[in-house]
């Protein structure tokens, strides 16, 4: 096995992450980067989606070791970037993460630290798993659209949340109390809609108040969305809340914390490999907290396609 002192690695960084954290941090970094003897190069993520041409231009010069310096949207795109390029097979990448961002949910699965110097070294020590990744399917503009993501995919009232945190990041809010005022606006504007959603053949026709598919078990910054999800076992966990009013949001807030909230009669999960999700009125989408658009969804999994760099002693202990 080559030792990761050896391995030259492109290290992707997204000065934008956690509002801006990134760029006033970027130096510390770096620092601990080359202090730890990581042989690396460094590019900077300028705007939305350069860090997917910056991963499929590093994979095409020849790496194939990525670290992401950044959050859950930065590493979305990196992943996206991994399955657009056309060089070699996903799973010969291998990926791991810096955790920047505002909301950090993929990692906390993984049982990787939201510490720079914590997560360089759990990067030296190079356990690496195959996890899966959902390939999502859909229409923009008469266009056909593929995207992928890594941990989780929301529908109706989870993407008007993501749609609302992200317009609250961009003015300048910070930490994970953006979440919750994010939850708060988004439920005076939202209206539950007849939706039908097809899983494996199963069908469900109802008034759905949400649909979540995990692959890792947290969103929204540290909401336990997909408590009973595990990255590598080759299907989704989906979360179905169907209507459900304020009382009922508020009675299983702190259970959205703790995952009890799926006891809730409104409250259904399934294993899924394949998902469709249609409406009349259209649904919105958001796939690791980027954002979709109103559209009727296929979603896909595939399985074991992405090489990560993991703790196997905390691995799905959270």
């Amino acid at each position: 096995m080559e030792k990761q002192s050896e391995i030259k690695w492109l290290v992707i960084l997204n000065p934008h992450a956690g509002s801006d954290r990134g760029k006033k941090d970027q130096a510390e970094i770096v620092k601990l980067l080359t202090k730890d003897g990581l042989q690396f190069i460094l590019a900077i993520s300028e705007y939305p989606k350069h860090t997917i041409q910056l991963t499929i231009q590093a994979i095409e010069q020849g790496f194939r070791n990525l670290i992401i310096a950044g959050g859950d949207g930065t590493l979305n795109e990196a992943v996206n970037g991994i399955f657009l390029q056309t060089v070699c097979p996903p799973e010969e990448i291998t990926i791991g993460m810096i955790p920047v961002g505002t909301g950090n949910d993929w990692i906390k699965t993984f049982g990787i630290p939201n510490d720079y110097n914590a997560a360089i070294k759990l990067l030296q020590k190079g356990n690496t798993m195959r996890q899966d990744v959902g390939r999502i399917s859909f229409s923009e503009n008469e266009s056909a659209k593929t995207c992928y993501f890594a941990n989780m995919a929301g529908f109706g009232f989870d993407a008007m949340v993501a749609a609302k945190t992200n317009m609250l990041k961009n003015k300048g809010k910070k930490g994970i109390l953006l979440y919750l005022q994010a939850l708060g606006a988004s439920f005076l504007k939202f209206e539950t809609t007849k939706t039908r959603v097809i899983i494996d053949g199963q069908k469900i026709d109802e008034l759905i108040f949400s649909v979540s598919a995990g692959i890792g078990k947290f969103n929204g910054g540290g909401m336990m969305q997909a408590p009973g999800a595990v990255p590598d076992n080759g299907h989704f966990q989906v979360t179905i809340i169907r209507k459900i009013g304020l009382f009922g949001i508020l009675r299983n807030l702190a259970g959205l914390y703790s995952g009890k909230f799926i006891e809730d009669r409104r409250v259904s999960t399934h294993n899924a490999h394949h998902i469709l999700i249609s409406s009349a009125q259209m649904i919105a989408g958001e796939a690791d907290g980027e954002i979709l658009g109103n559209n009727n969804f296929e979603m896909v999994l595939l399985s074991q396609k992405l090489t990560v760099i993991f703790s196997p002693e905390k691995y799905l202990k959270h």
